[in-house]
Order: C-alpha cells, then sequence, then structure tokens
C-alpha cells in the first residue's frame, strides 16, 4: 500500500515537536509539507522551531509553509509557561541555526496540495486553526475535498486546560475554531477528553536508552515541561496532545469515536474557545465531528515509544 499524502498545521512547541517526529517515523505517512501558525509561541518562532525539529530528524527537503501570526479577529495567546518561552523548553538556541527555505501563505498551500491530492489528502492541525478557517474562506468547496482532517483540540466532557471549559488551541482562535467546524469537513476531533489521559513520563523516557540526536533531542526539550507537568499535576511527564492527534490519524483503533454536532463558543467572557456538544438524547441536529472519547493509552504509547524513542 503506498504511503498517504499527508500535510501538517502546527504551532511547534514541545509536544507538536514530537507529533512531527511521529509523522517522520511512521511510513503509512508521505508528509507533503508543515504549515505553521502562532500559537504556543509567536509565529516566527514556531517556523524556526518547526525547521530544526526537521534537522534533528534528518528529514528531508519538506516545504515549511509560515502562514498566520495571529488569531482572525482577536489578540494573540502564547503558552511559554508549558513549552518555554522558545517553545521548546529552552533548547532552540542552543541547536544550530537551520538553512532551510521558509514558503509563505499556508492557506494558500493547503489548497494546492488538496489540488494536487483531491480526496486523498489528510490535513493534520495540532494548534489554532486560524490556516485552515483561512483557506476555508477563501476555497470551501476545494477544502471539502480533504480525506480526513484531524484536529487536535476542545474539551466535551472534561474541563478545559487554559479556563474552566477552553481547550488552549480553541481559545487561541474560537472564531478559526468556529468556521472549520462548520464547513462540512471530514473531521475528527482529538479533545482533552483522550489526549490527557496519555502522559509520557519522565520514567518511561529514562527507561526507553535512548541514544542518537533525536533521543538527546527528545529528553532536553521534554525536561522543562516535565517539571511544569510535575509541579501542577504531581506527576514528572508530558500530555501527549499533539502526538495523539497523529495516532489517531495512523490508526483510529486506538479510540472509541462518536459522531456529534460540535459548535464553538466565540462571544462569552468566560467561555469564549467552548466546545459545546449536542449531547442531548435524541437530537436531530447533524454531526458536525466524529469525536475520540476514549483511548487505549497504553497501546498508543507503545507505538510512540517504538516509532520516536527507540
Amino acid at each position: 500500500m503506498s504511503a498517504r499524502p499527508v500535510v501538517l498545521d502546527v504551532d511547534t512547541g514541545v509536544d507538536d515537536a514530537l507529533a512531527i517526529l511521529l509523522a517522520l517515523r511512521s511510513p503509512e505517512f508521505a508528509v507533503q509539507g508543515i504549515c505553521t501558525v502562532s500559537g504556543n509561541v509567536p509565529l516566527l518562532q514556531t517556523t524556526a522551531n518547526t525547521c530544526r525539529v526537521l534537522d534533528v530528524a534528518g528529514a528531508p527537503a519538506i516545504p515549511v509553509v509560515a502562514g498566520a501570526a495571529a488569531p482572525l479577529v482577536r489578540a494573540g495567546l502564547t503558552a511559554g509557561e508549558v513549552h518555554g518561552g522558545d517553545g521548546l523548553g529552552g533548547m532552540a538556541d542552543r541547536l544550530p541555526a537551520s538553512d532551510r527555505a521558509v514558503r509563505r501563505d499556508a492557506p494558500g498551500f493547503l489548497l494546492d496540495m488538496i489540488r494536487r491530492f483531491p480526496d486523498e489528502l489528510t490535513l493534520i492541525a495540532t494548534g489554532p486553526l486560524t490556516n485552515v478557517a483561512q483557506a476555508i474562506q477563501r476555497d470551501v468547496e476545494t477544502m471539502r475535498r480533504l480525506r480526513a482532517l484531524t484536529v487536535m483540540g476542545g474539551a466535551i466532557r472534561v474541563p478545559g486546560n487554559v479556563g474552566p471549559v477552553s481547550e488552549f488551541n480553541f481559545a487561541v482562535d474560537p472564531e478559526a475554531a468556529a468556521i472549520v467546524l462548520d464547513a462540512g469537513l471530514p473531521v475528527t476531533l482529538v479533545p482533552l477528553d483522550v489526549t490527557e489521559r496519555v502522559t509520557l513520563t519522565r520514567q518511561a523516557v529514562d527507561a526507553a536508552a535512548l541514544e542518537g540526536a533525536v533521543a538527546a533531542f527528545v529528553r532536553r526539550i521534554t525536561a522543562a515541561t516535565m517539571t511544569f507537568h510535575l509541579q501542577r499535576y504531581g506527576e514528572e511527564g508530558i500530555f501527549l496532545h499533539d502526538p495523539l492527534a497523529v495516532g489517531v490519524t495512523l490508526d483510529p483503533s486506538l479510540v472509541r469515536q462518536e459522531p456529534m454536532a460540535v459548535a464553538v463558543e466565540t462571544r462569552g467572557a468566560l467561555t469564549a474557545g467552548m466546545t459545546v456538544a449536542d449531547l442531548r438524547r435524541g437530537s436531530l441536529t447533524a454531526p458536525t465531528a466524529q469525536v475520540c472519547l476514549e483511548v487505549n493509552a497504553d497501546r498508543f504509547l507503545g507505538v510512540f515509544t517504538q516509532r520516536v524513542l527507540q
């Protein structure tokens, strides 16, 4: 079976970096490009981080395409307290500067890739959905020719992680998330309900007996985030939010999914970015996404360990 054409849309912090490594090390995927967006850190940094990850992985000349430097209509929000001010746990400046060429216009690149691979291209979005929403605003019919769109975002039956009800990616650009979920695309939503059940612990990293440049990179970039995690959750580890989105795309049997009508709150002072799922019994509202609600965490951690840590 030929490899599946894939584009990633990322705001490269620590877990995006791990997601990129997993995608690159999955022979089922042929990564056609990586688009960047402002999120965990500003756009210039997410783009530079993406190039550095590709260099560490020894990846070929995969296009890196810069996208939105700010959300559609509101001020940006970053997560330096989780990922470090540079997005890579304070390690970015310790890596050589990349000489990879960076293109512009991520929405245009997404549309071009869909036209090149109509009904075949899969898009995995692990950051705010600004680039994806802008592509929809330009040409929604072409965007509907995606084979699949996997989105890491939202919180269905669990609390948010940047507020009582809001998950970070949707909170950064609620308007973009609302546009994407209302566009009639083949969306699989990977929310906090499942991503916060998958923790890569320091003990697991140490037990993997890592060797080589990628292994050293993983150890170094995860250290600060694991310390943050220990202080907040009492365990030295990191939630594998973005890698799980890649994992679900690789193997949907890792999760239990349900079709749901999902929308995003854009107006509330306390609820902007809230994922609103219609959970009413017998509701006639048409589903807008397949939503992941349960995950086989041990099996996914096995896949991640084998492909990224060994």
